[in-house]
């Protein structure tokens, strides 16, 4: 490791108070908080297929880069001679491969992959660099998780794009089923903690989106500035009081958990645009 030590203190000599503040900041566009603020913009605002696609890639890579964490269960660089670590309540769990770095071109790559826009290009490009250097900066990764984080979002990005080529003819309730079975059995072949809430979301946000498309219809518009900022502080309030709300409220636990993010993901794809339509 004394190699990859040598990158992240090479990086580091360049820190300051003002730098701490900037990649802090910046490591956060690739935090799962991050993500519930900006997948609902796609799905209530703008293409509701883009958020479901967005939402199942994201979740189904964060339950890759968990099993991952502990099949490999490298240790992170937190506490190794002449590295500093900042902001190590970002860090949870083993080092590689780099959730942060994995989520980011995930998220980023579809949305540029769906644009084909050099702004986006750019953007997207600019975003994942930032994110995966913020990682180093805080010394709370190594490079090899970095470069593991960028290859294996690429592959999902690659899967997610060839996976759209397939028109599925099942009946909704086999969709339904489907949207049951196969979050249980991924949770069944590795119940970690975080894949409990991972596949909990994913179920709810399947089933939601199948429910509304057949029950309530909705449809995002381009209804003017000031109708589009309510509608999103309604639907962000939501999601708000069932994320720390509940959280508050239910006993801790593997299955509170679940429960609290099986409802995050039916609030995202059935209960806000459900609202909105009467609304």
């Amino acid at each position: 490791m004394e190699f990859q030590a040598g990158i992240i203190k090479f990086i580091q000599s360049f820190s300051s108070p003002a730098l701490d503040y900037f990649f802090i900041f910046v490591t956060n566009l690739g935090s799962e908080g991050f993500y519930f603020l900006l997948i609902p913009i796609f799905y209530w605002s703008i293409n509701k297929k883009m958020g479901i696609k967005l939402s199942s890639a994201l979740l189904l890579s964060m339950y890759l880069n968990v099993m991952l964490k502990e099949i490999t269960a490298i240790p992170r660089p937190i506490g190794y001679p002449g590295i500093r670590s900042i902001y190590t309540g970002s860090a949870g769990g083993y080092s590689f491969p780099s959730g942060h770095t994995q989520g980011s071109t995930t998220v980023w790559g579809i949305i540029m992959a769906h644009y084909k826009k050099t702004l986006v290009y750019i953007l997207g490009i600019a975003i994942i660099l930032l994110v995966s250097l913020s990682r180093l900066y805080l010394g709370v990764h190594w490079p090899q998780d970095i470069i593991g984080g960028i290859i294996l979002g690429y592959i999902i990005v690659m899967v997610v794009i060839n996976t759209d080529r397939f028109k599925f003819s099942e009946s909704a309730s086999v969709k339904c089923l489907m949207a049951v079975i196969i979050p249980v059995v991924l949770l069944v072949i590795f119940p970690h903690p975080d894949v409990f809430k991972h596949m909990g979301m994913l179920s709810a946000a399947w089933l939601g989106y199948l429910l509304e498309d057949h029950f309530i219809g909705f449809e995002p518009k381009n209804t003017g500035f000031l109708k589009t900022a309510s509608k999103y502080i309604i639907g962000a309030a939501g999601f708000l009081l069932i994320y720390v709300g509940l959280k508050k409220i239910l006993p801790a636990g593997n299955i509170s958990a679940m429960a609290r993010y099986f409802l995050l993901g039916l609030w995202l794809t059935a209960g806000a645009p459900y609202l909105f339509k009467k609304l």
